[in-house]
């Protein structure tokens, strides 16, 4: 008789002891979880990236309308205007300074411009994110377009 109760009582957990233990996890969950994970960096680089996009798509938008009015040339730096707003041109693309590129694109915070000109053989502009924790590395670096090829997109994110 004695062996029939030790196999009757012991048949696992009960479900106090189950929901007890679930609860318990879900609070490490809450808890540690946060610690472990962190999500600003991948936020700041989905951002970078995103704006690269939008960059890249406004310098060829910009480009097309340049074309139909025919002001690709590469020996002046014309103005057109898209949405009210005059952006310079470089090879008929947005120059890589405040009225071309990011005029352009309007990015605002947390997105800060840094240096910008069109002329010269290194015409860039680099937009940074700026609470990064390194915002020289967490940025877009912008090259000009000259006559032979288009402007150039080059991002870094391992500051993000």
């Amino acid at each position: 008789m004695e062996e029939q109760n030790l196999k009757s009582n012991s048949q696992g957990f009960t479900l106090i002891e189950l929901i007890i233990v679930i609860v318990i996890l879900g609070i490490l969950a809450v808890v540690a979880a946060p610690k472990f994970i962190d999500l600003n960096s991948d936020a700041r680089i989905a951002t970078l990236e995103s704006l690269a996009g939008s960059m890249r798509t406004a310098s060829n938008l910009v480009h097309y309308k340049a074309v139909l009015e025919s002001k690709t040339d590469c020996s002046t730096d014309p103005t057109i205007e898209v949405d009210g707003e005059n952006i310079t041109l470089r090879c008929g693309y947005p120059c890589p300074h405040p009225n071309g590129i990011a005029k352009a694109v309007e990015a605002e915070d947390p997105f800060v411009w840094v240096g910008g000109n069109c002329s010269g053989q290194l015409g860039a502009i680099d937009v940074r994110i700026s609470n990064a924790p390194e915002p020289n590395n967490c940025q877009i670096h912008y090259v000009s377009a000259r006559s032979s090829r288009a402007p150039t997109f080059t991002t870094t994110t391992s500051g993000c």
